[in-house]
């Protein structure tokens, strides 16, 4: 399994714990993972949005940790797109 396979097997796990949020791999390249952002919808009445209050930066920090375990040379990951 390459390391696009393996980032998107994390990105698979995760995607439910992240409060509603959604992340799309971008790329990898020197030891750093891009990915897009999607925050949460606003919509109060959505019963799919989890209202822990996830923030950008927690997601940033879990999604670091769950890569670095399969991808040790991670550096960063980055979120692109909105605050």
């Amino acid at each position: 399994m390459n390391k696009e396979e393996e980032i998107e097997k994390v990105l698979a796990r995760l995607r439910p714990m992240l409060g509603g949020a959604d992340v799309k791999f971008e790329g990898f390249n020197e030891g750093v993972v891009t990915l897009k952002y999607y925050r949460p919808l606003v919509n109060p009445a959505a019963c799919h949005v989890d209202r822990t209050k996830a923030t950008k930066d927690i997601i940033a920090e879990v999604l670091e940790e769950e890569i670095k375990e399969v991808i040790p040379e991670l550096k960063q990951v980055v979120l692109l797109g909105e605050r």
